[in-house]
C-alpha cells in the first residue's frame, strides 16, 4: 500500500512550529526579552543596594524562572553582599553562577544564599542559572 505525502501539510506545520518556539523569545513591552524560563537583565532603572556597616546589601527575589531586581548597582571599592531568597517556581535560577568571581550556589525555596566581593573596578559582574537562561547583573560605578 502506497502512502501520499502532503508536503504543503508538512511545511505548514514547521512554519508554526517555528512561529511558536520564536514566539517564546518574543520582545517585551518592558524593554525585556522573555525565554522560556525567565528573563534577561531589564533595560530600566537598576536598583541601588543600601550600604549598612560599610558592605553594600541587596536581596535579589529567584521567582516564576527571573531573577527579581536583575539589576543591582554598587560602588566600586566597597564590599557587596548579594542576597538571593528562594521563592516559587525556580526552576534552573535555583542555581546561580558569579562565573567571572568563579562562585556557585543553590538556593531551596524559602531559604538564601549569599554572594560576597569587593569589586575593584568599574564595569558589570553578571550571574545567570546554571543554563545561562536567567541573568543579572551588578553594575559597579
Amino acid at each position: 500500500m502506497k502512502h501520499k505525502i502532503n508536503v504543503q501539510a508538512i511545511l505548514g506545520g514547521l512554519v508554526l512550529a517555528s512561529t511558536l518556539a520564536a514566539s517564546a523569545y518574543a520582545f517585551q513591552p518592558s524593554g525585556q526579552t522573555e525565554g522560556c524560563c525567565g528573563s534577561s537583565p531589564s533595560s530600566g532603572k537598576p536598583h541601588v543596594a543600601q550600604e549598612s556597616k560599610g558592605v553594600q546589601k541587596a536581596t535579589v527575589l529567584v521567582q516564576d524562572g527571573k531573577y527579581t531586581p536583575s539589576t543591582i548597582e554598587v560602588k566600586k571599592g566597597k564590599p557587596v553582599q548579594i542576597t538571593f531568597k528562594g521563592g516559587k517556581k525556580m526552576g534552573c535560577g535555583a542555581t546561580i553562577e558569579f562565573k567571572s568571581l568563579k562562585q556557585t550556589k543553590t538556593v531551596k525555596e524559602g531559604k538564601t544564599v549569599a554572594f560576597s566581593f569587593t569589586p575593584s573596578s568599574a564595569g558589570e559582574v553578571k550571574f545567570a542559572c546554571s543554563m545561562d537562561m536567567i541573568r543579572g547583573k551588578v553594575v559597579v560605578k
